[in-house]
């Protein structure tokens, strides 16, 4: 049964640290905000047998470290992890010394340092064995890279053929990097248009906007590192897919340690899902001008609370979407146009004139969208990354 979300207490999560400080400052390199899985077809069911991920980390470090998340799951034991670049040696990920370790329900955990080198935008593989029978469902969307499950036994020191996989990535929900000195860290945040779920690893063009930004900063000379949390189906102030964003940000945002800036790209599902049947018959609650920005003041008033500055998009075009309306579309002009002149934001940037048809701007531009009117393909993905300005994140 799908419980009611709870936003975390930072205070009281559970928190399980490595066993020894390491030297130097961990930045996150990868994260992923993780959900509850909706049905038994998202939720990744294992029983004696290996997992592994491939994921891209967006800066250098001389070791590693993982995040795990079982927020939303039942106790489970991890009996044994490992880290390695495709085709290197694996190396053994340990927990308070420990090899194996136990999870309680809804606890989060922080692994110790491995000892892996790793550069700016390097692939690491992350293999977890689960000794008993579990049905993981803390996950994240990943059909573009997905989760590989082995036959029976722990290959976490060993390649395998996997026997199925699934489009859904659980227990991960970041890495970090041990490097000399701190490193500033922006948060691309968002739904789907920031998730890119479908996005493969080693796409060209790029297809997520937040790696294309971290690229572009890299090459510049600029310090700062870019983690994408972001959720497919997300929305502003109410329940789409995972807690909304005002829910989430506390966890995907505020705990984060380095987090300087906060680029927030959402707000069409809450438009287009306002008063829309779902599939169950039942029907979504009806969303207001004023409710969503009130939404959009408290992301602000968080991120300011810790001294984070928030950079606000406008909400990119939708006419021709599945849940696109007269009425959705006069809204989202109306928000946009707050958006840009309420001064709420420490920065704007327009990005629906960046992306939008030139023919009809209520349009995604057909040359840069994947042809469902809503959804920015790779190049659509790489225009939105390389029209940020550099120098907002000053």
């Amino acid at each position: 049964m799908r419980r009611p979300w709870k936003p975390i207490v930072v205070a009281g999560a559970l928190l399980l640290v490595a066993a020894a400080p390491a030297k130097g400052e961990w930045t996150p390199a990868r994260s992923a905000s993780m959900w509850e899985a909706a049905n038994e077809k998202q939720e990744v069911a294992i029983e004696n047998a290996t997992v592994r991920f491939a994921v891209r980390v967006g800066a250098e470090g001389g070791s590693i470290r993982l995040r795990l998340s079982n927020e939303y799951g039942e106790p489970l034991t991890l009996g044994a992890v490992s880290v390695r670049r495709p085709g290197g040696k694996a190396v053994p990920v340990r927990f308070g010394g420990r090899p194996s370790t136990h999870v309680p329900a809804g606890a989060t955990m922080v692994s110790d340092a491995a000892e892996l080198r790793v550069d700016a935008f390097d692939v690491i593989e992350v293999s977890v064995y689960l000794p008993g029978a579990v049905k993981l469902n803390t996950i994240h969307g990943a059909s573009g890279d997905k989760t590989s499950i082995s036959a029976p036994g722990d290959f976490t020191q060993i390649p395998f053929t996997a026997i199925r996989a699934s489009n859904h990535r659980p227990l991960l929900a970041g890495v970090d990097v041990l490097g000399k000195a701190a490193r500033p860290v922006i948060v691309a945040f968002g739904d789907s248009i920031t998730d890119n779920t479908g996005c493969a690893i080693d796409a060209v063009p790029i297809c997520r906007w937040g790696d294309v930004l971290g690229r572009r900063l890299a090459r510049a000379g600029k310090p700062h590192v870019v983690v994408t949390q972001a959720i497919s189906g997300n929305r502003v102030i109410s329940r789409g897919t995972g807690p909304s964003a005002v829910e989430r940000f506390d966890r995907d945002v505020l705990t984060l340690s380095g987090v300087t800036h906060v680029v927030i790209l959402e707000g069409v599902n809450d438009i287009g899902g306002s008063g829309r049947r779902r599939p169950d018959g039942t029907a979504a609650p009806t969303i207001t001008y004023e409710q969503l920005i009130d939404g959009y003041r408290k992301l602000v008033a968080s991120a300011h609370r810790r001294g984070i500055k928030a950079i606000g998009m406008t909400i990119l075009p939708f006419e021709g979407a599945n849940y696109h309306t007269d009425a959705g579309e006069a809204m989202r002009m109306r928000v946009n146009d707050w958006i840009r002149t309420s001064g709420a934001f420490d920065a704007v940037i327009d990005m629906e004139k960046v992306v939008a048809d030139p023919a009809n701007p209520k349009r995604l531009d057909p040359a840069l969208q994947r042809g469902d009117n809503l959804h920015p393909d790779g190049r659509g993905q790489t225009r939105i990354g390389e029209a940020i300005p550099l120098d907002i994140f000053e």
